[in-house]
């Protein structure tokens, strides 16, 4: 009788812990960080968390499974996200961005790049230095997207360097792009990848990058419920992950290697 009972015990403790514990992984689709199409999710974001799974089994013995659910915009992914205590939110999401206590964020896995874009006419700003920012820039208008770290980007023009700096609001980064490239007298800032797929997609705009106003004060991270323990250990994982080739393979795949060299946590 009471090896039968061992034995009963037994079967149930093991039928508890050998069920595979099942990750929500909630994604925007935003290219090149995931993009769905009829093979599956896929794009920088989606491989990254691959292998973050791929670490939990071999590193730290869990028998984990990923589903992943596409969503149809930012507010519902967050929302879904403080619901669902084992999930994880991709949404090319600027670390902090979401001011509340109701969610977390993962260690940065990449910086976010902001370009200082004008017309391919304009002149070069040759340092970044009031004299070189007033010549070059000094009788242009910014564009910009209120209540953006773009926007943060041109209010620091604005009051470091050309205080009566006329600035206009648009909507997206393909305004301004567009903006830019049909008037010299036009600058902005946009997200490196942001313009990075606008040339793949329109490569005889003629466009300049003004290196030396470059921004890298922000970095993307994942999106987590408050108290997950994902925090931690995709933290334990980047630390080794971001030193191997691996990292460095996948930024050049989906970015290209100039945007990996300059956006790579190092």
């Amino acid at each position: 009788m009471r090896s039968s009972i061992i034995l009963f015990l037994t079967l149930v403790f093991n039928c508890i812990y050998s069920q595979s514990s099942i990750i929500t992984i909630n994604y925007i689709s935003h290219a090149p960080f995931a993009i769905k199409d009829s093979t599956g999710p896929k794009g920088l974001e989606i491989e990254i968390m691959n292998e973050y799974v791929l670490w939990l089994k071999s590193v730290k013995k869990k028998d984990v499974t990923i589903d992943y659910k596409l969503k149809d915009d930012y507010t519902s992914l967050v929302n879904d996200i403080k619901k669902d205590a084992k999930s994880i939110g991709l949404a090319a999401c600027i670390t902090g961005f979401e001011k509340t206590t109701d969610v977390e964020y993962s260690a940065p896995f990449l910086k976010n790049v902001s370009f200082c874009i004008t017309n391919g006419n304009a002149p070069d700003v040759k340092a970044k230095n009031s004299t070189e920012i007033t010549r070059a820039l000094g009788n242009m208008t910014a564009l910009t997207i209120d209540k953006t770290n773009l926007n943060s980007c041109v209010a620091e023009i604005k009051k470091l360097y050309i205080n009566d700096l006329k600035v206009s609001f648009l909507n997206t980064d393909i305004e301004i792009l567009n903006s830019i490239a049909k008037n010299v007298l036009y600058f902005g800032y946009v997200d490196a990848i942001d313009f990075w797929m606008y040339l793949k997609k329109y490569p005889n705009k003629f466009l300049k990058v003004q290196k030396s106003l470059d921004q890298t004060k922000e970095t993307f991270s994942f999106i987590l419920p408050k108290g997950s323990e994902h925090k931690k250990l995709f933290g334990e994982f980047f630390i080794s992950f971001k030193a191997g080739v691996k990292y460095r393979l996948l930024l050049e795949k989906h970015l290209g290697g100039f945007m990996a060299q300059n956006m790579a946590i190092k």
